[in-house]
């Protein structure tokens, strides 16, 4: 994944996302399982550290000594911030790292798994091209009874240039591709959609249990099922770039005249740029 100029990660201390809000629920609930001794915890492109800014209000110093966290991202500086803050934390042990995300499987230890796995606010930056072997990836790495949960935005507001945000169905559709060539062919998880003041955002929750596949099975028919899950997005980017050049056709002839179309408009012109410079890139 290149970093995208117009992409910034915010750290809000006195306020708690969303979507971090429902992470950390389920981390909560895993840890609250008797027996719990270590839950290995991957958060990745954690940026400055937005997840863990409020954990010590969250989870107890009992649940926090439980985690083993790692962190990984694409900047230097962000990791840096994380490490910090996840080292006042008292978690049972801190690791991070930094690297292109579409390579974080070649820079983590090997054999190395992990009980949960979140991926939030980044999918829109992530190159179409390597999405489906990230997906892939995360699924590979999951423990036995691992999570992965997964956030983004329909839309950016405002737009960054090069990013391409996926709408719910979008993913749905990506996740089952990728899903049926693992051999889950029954494992169907839902794919949330949640409004918000300037967006929609959607989830989807994988649980490597559901699968019903060996990780044997997986590693032999990743490299085939990263294959036909690029092909489903490069079907579903074409479909895209054909409708946004017909809704830019009628902004062309009809003007846009209210401020929602307007709006739309540079909406559009974005994703007209975004979703063709990926095509252009070999996806």
């Amino acid at each position: 994944m290149t970093s995208i100029a117009d992409s910034s990660a915010a750290k809000l201390v006195d306020r708690i996302l969303p979507q971090h809000q429902a992470a950390l629920t389920l981390l909560q609930s895993r840890l609250s399982v008797p027996g719990t001794r270590r839950l290995s915890w991957l958060d990745l492109a954690c940026g400055r550290g937005q997840i863990i800014a409020s954990l010590d209000r969250n989870l107890s110093l009992q649940a926090r000594a439980k985690i083993e966290y790692w962190g990984y991202d694409l900047n230097h500086s962000y990791a840096r911030e994380t490490s910090r803050s996840s080292e006042l934390l008292g978690f049972a042990s801190v690791d991070t790292r930094v690297g292109d995300l579409s390579q974080f499987n070649n820079i983590l230890p090997a054999n190395k798994t992990f009980d949960f796995i979140t991926l939030t606010n980044t999918v829109h930056e992530i190159e179409p091209r390597r999405l489906a072997m990230l997906l892939a990836h995360c699924l590979e790495r999951l423990s036995p009874n691992g999570t992965l949960f997964v956030y983004d935005m329909e839309r950016i507001k405002p737009p960054e240039l090069g990013a391409v945000p996926w709408s719910r169905e979008d993913i749905r559709k990506i996740v089952v591709r990728l899903l049926d060539n693992l051999g889950a062919t029954t494992y169907r998880p839902e794919v949330g959609l949640w409004n918000h003041t300037t967006c929609n955002g959607w989830n989807v929750q994988l649980e490597r249990q559901h699968l019903g596949v060996s990780p044997s099975d997986i590693s032999e028919r990743i490299s085939r099922a990263i294959e036909t899950t690029r092909d489903e997005i490069v079907s579903l980017l074409r479909e895209r770039l054909v409708a946004c050049r017909s809704s830019l056709e009628t902004l062309t002839t009809y003007g846009a005249e209210t401020m929602e179309e307007q709006d739309d408009k540079e909406r559009l012109l974005f994703e007209f740029w975004s979703i063709s410079r990926a095509l252009e890139h070999g996806t």
